[in-house]
């Protein structure tokens, strides 16, 4: 055998490629993604053209029935062509369109008197264009679609290839050379470019189901996809990228629902911007952007979010090959080299990965099988030695399978080294075939195609990284996504709220809070004063206060309250109080008092308050605590989102913060907190107790309660702090925006 394995000969024409029957499935969209008979208008036999490479496409892998539809022409490439849609011979399942912008409506609605269930747009400018007859255009499409009871995809998409069947109705001229490698993993996203790039790993043998390109989203769009996807029995994995979505409460629910099926979706969201924090008033528009919403609405559905494009593939391979832990930890690592354990042990720590030490029994039959100077540890480093010893790796991988510690085997490869790294190989991946547990393998060298990368890159048994960190971050999400579904058997329904506080009435706090804020105008920034109002009704626990208008009212307040005293200035149009001068802390007496009053008012006199001041608060002194924050925004896509963590003055520079889609169980506020930076100062440092957790949790959940019941009346939410102690918390400042209309 020549030192370069032999490629296995993959579907290159039409080879296996038999359509699946349209009965499998009763989707909707299953005459598009799975047709048996294709018409192609604007086909043409002009290079380069749209129409021309589909015919192409079908033509080197579909055995289902085509039809080349153009007026200026009777046959194209051996394809018989007609003037239009409704001179076919039959009616077919899926029309793939290329034709100018201007005229797809009309072959649009062609279609849809034809009865033709779906169709697939290729062509341009459209709403991408961001002109006003673009939009038109696409408006219109998208009510065709709406009215006349067609499906479409795009249009500006690259279209779809159906890897079994060989449906390729794709505009990219290099579809006809890929080798058809049939495989579990389903690929769809906006962009038809980033997704082909990642398509054409079936060149070294990885395998996919499907290629789907939504482009515009007129009509379908990559909830849809990922709903037909849970669907389809070839796909055990949905792998996506996307930058924006038309419809976030229907991806939420496709997510959710692909979750509970037990399909993962693998997600590698593009295109985040902070363009939507620019307006934002409070503490929690800037730090709830963009990309912490849709981490929140992944962490919320299961869905599992990858931060490069290059993890998207091998993690979603990983997934498909993995299945669901039964374990909450426990790797273990196997290599032939000293230095990469040691890297691999790092990276583990790095990701929170734990590396049980092998049982009495494994470390003792390891002992048996290498040489007295091997490492049997985990990571466990069996030398050298098996670069020579061809059957080494996949004695010790049996060895380390037994252990009852791991839930998953890793194996390093750092050597490529003649013919039987290609044994190697091979044996490695019937193994793995073999094992109760998920084998991966790390190749760790530059030589991406080196001497028996091909054959890992083919095995349909195990999953191949060829980054460690990659790996590791991949059995994090494993591990996550395994405890979510535990939760889920259990009955632990994901975002499942709190049940309200014994006595509270949240329907109640609902009405009464739906009255007190129809005082207010569209928009109106309510002061602390009247913020206060509105979370008391909620049950929040506020500081004790008074709202003074003279220094003598002031200073009567404070002697009732008793020393020391906070004074806050109070005004709708000001925000952020301590920016302009507009707190004073730790008044001791009341000519203190009296001086702060005069202080605050002289520090705002020169600012535009259209609003008015509305007069100087009086506060009790809170004893010191840990500042926490809790604040929420309407999300235009996916509705409040609430944000929580460590506040204070410093809340946006530290931004140790967590974001999750409202409402939000005191559970899930738990499990977040862990993830902070700052967590172990709940637990006490220098002498100091513990915090109140439980109650922060509670707190926050109830503020999540309050932002969803009442989202069609306020869009942003900002306590800033809530001063935690060991027993209780106590929220000192607040604001809240009423919504626009």
């Amino acid at each position: 055998m020549d030192l370069i394995e032999s490629s296995h000969n993959h579907m290159s024409s039409h080879d296996h490629l038999t359509p699946l029957p349209l009965d499998i499935m009763t989707h909707p969209l299953q005459s598009m993604l799975n047709p048996g008979t294709i018409a192609v208008v604007g086909a043409s036999p002009k290079p380069g053209s749209f129409g021309g490479a589909v015919l192409a496409n079908l033509a080197q892998h579909f055995r289902g029935k085509v039809c080349a539809v153009n007026p200026q022409y009777k046959e194209i490439n051996g394809y018989a062509c007609y003037p239009d849609l409704q001179a076919l011979p039959e009616k077919p399942d899926c029309v793939c369109i290329a034709v100018p912008s201007r005229a797809v409506p009309d072959v649009l609605l062609q279609a849809a008197d034809c009865a033709i269930p779906s169709a697939i747009i290729f062509s341009s400018g459209f709403a991408e264009t961001g002109t006003p007859e673009g939009i038109a255009l696409q408006n219109r499409i998208a009510e065709i679609a709406r009215t006349r009871g067609i499906r479409v995809l795009g249009p500006n998409c690259t279209g779809i290839v159906n890897v079994r069947s060989g449906a390729s109705c794709n505009i990219l001229p290099s579809v006809k050379l890929l080798p058809l490698v049939p495989g579990d993993v389903g690929l769809v996203g906006q962009s038809g470019a980033l997704g082909y790039v990642v398509f054409q790993a079936m060149h070294r043998g990885v395998g996919f189901s499907h290629l789907i390109s939504t482009g515009n989203s007129s009509d379908v769009d990559i909830a849809d996809l990922i709903d037909y996807l849970i669907d389809d029995p070839h796909t055990k994995v949905i792998a996506t990228l996307f930058e924006s979505v038309p419809d976030g409460p229907r991806l939420r629910a496709a997510l959710q629902r692909a979750f509970e099926a037990g399909k993962p979706v693998v997600v590698y969201k593009i295109g985040v911007t902070q363009s939507g924090q620019k307006a934002a008033l409070s503490h929690s528009g800037m730090l709830a952007g963009d990309a912490a919403t849709y981490q929140a609405l992944f962490a919320r559905t299961g869905a599992i979010q990858v931060d490069c494009f290059e993890a998207l593939l091998e993690t979603a391979v990983f997934f498909a090959r993995s299945g669901t832990p039964t374990m909450d930890s426990g790797v273990g690592i196997i290599s032939g080299s000293g230095g990469s354990v040691v890297m691999a042990a790092d990276k583990a720590d790095t990701y929170g990965i734990s590396l049980p030490e092998p049982q009495p029994e494994t470390a003792a039959a390891l002992r048996q099988r290498l040489p007295a100077f091997a490492s049997f540890a985990n990571p466990a480093d069996i030398t050298a030695e098996s670069i020579r010893d061809e059957g080494m790796y996949e004695e010790c991988v049996e060895i380390f399978a037994a252990d009852t510690g791991f839930a998953g085997i890793v194996i390093l490869m750092p050597s490529a080294h003649g013919e039987p790294a290609i044994r190697r190989a091979q044996g490695i991946s019937e193994l793995a075939g073999r094992l109760e547990k998920p084998l991966s393998l790390v190749w760790m060298n530059e030589w991406y195609e080196g001497i028996g990368s091909r054959v890992y890159d083919q095995s349909t048994t195990l999953a191949v990284f060829r980054s460690l960190d990659r790996c590791m971050s991949a059995y994090r999400l494993w591990f996550e996504y395994g405890r979510k579904r535990r939760e889920l058997a259990n009955q632990e329904t994901l975002g499942h709220t709190s049940d309200p506080t014994e006595g509270f009435d949240q329907q109640a706090a609902t009405g009464q809070a739906r009255d007190y804020l129809q005082g207010f105008s569209p928009g109106a920034c309510l002061t602390e004063t009247q913020t206060r109002h509105l979370l008391q009704i909620w049950g929040i626990v506020c500081n004790e206060e008074a709202l003074c208008t003279s220094p003598g009212q002031a200073a009567e307040s404070a002697s009732r309250m008793g020393y020391p005293v906070v004074a806050k200035i109070q005004a709708p149009d000001i925000q952020h109080k301590s920016d302009v001068g507009g707190v004073k802390l730790a008044l001791q007496d009341e000519q203190a008092v009296r001086k702060a009053y005069v202080d605050i008012l002289n520090s705002v006199s020169g600012l535009d308050l259209p609003n008015g001041i509305q007069g100087i608060s009086i506060q009790k002194m809170i004893e010191p605590g840990v500042e926490m924050f809790v604040g929420t925004r309407l999300d235009p896509a996916f509705g409040p989102t609430i944000v929580y963590g460590f506040g204070g003055t410093l809340v946006e520079v530290l931004k140790d913060v967590a974001v999750s889609l409202a409402p939000v169980s005191a559970q899930e506020v738990r499990r977040n907190l862990d993830g902070l930076k700052m967590r172990k100062l709940l637990d006490g440092v220098r002498g100091a107790k513990p915090c109140d957790i439980e109650h922060f949790a509670q707190q926050v959940a109830r503020v999540s309660e309050m932002a969803a019941a009442l989202a069609g009346e306020i869009t942003e939410i900002d306590i800033n702090p809530i001063v935690l102690h060991n027993k209780g918390g106590v929220a000192i400042d607040g604001l809240v925006v009423r919504s626009e209309a």
